[in-house]
């Protein structure tokens, strides 16, 4: 499994949790609801989503070396 595949997949288990979380907030009273935990769950989506654009990147500059060296 690729780097970028481990962190679509955390990416996905994230979103499943910040839905859950949600879906659980319409059931408890407004004066607990603070939504510190959504987000927290979305400022990780984003560094996965960040660290996903970075192996994204990286991996593109390694293919375009190869392709450059002649073989």
């Amino acid at each position: 499994m690729t780097e970028i595949e481990k962190l679509t997949v955390l990416r996905d288990k994230l979103v499943a949790r910040r839905r859950s979380l949600a879906e659980s907030f319409q059931r408890v009273s407004p004066e607990r609801l603070t939504g510190e935990s959504i987000t927290e769950i979305q400022n990780a989506i984003e560094a996965v989503n960040r660290a996903i654009e970075e192996e994204t990147h990286t991996e593109s500059s390694r293919e375009a070396k190869r392709r450059a060296v002649p073989a």
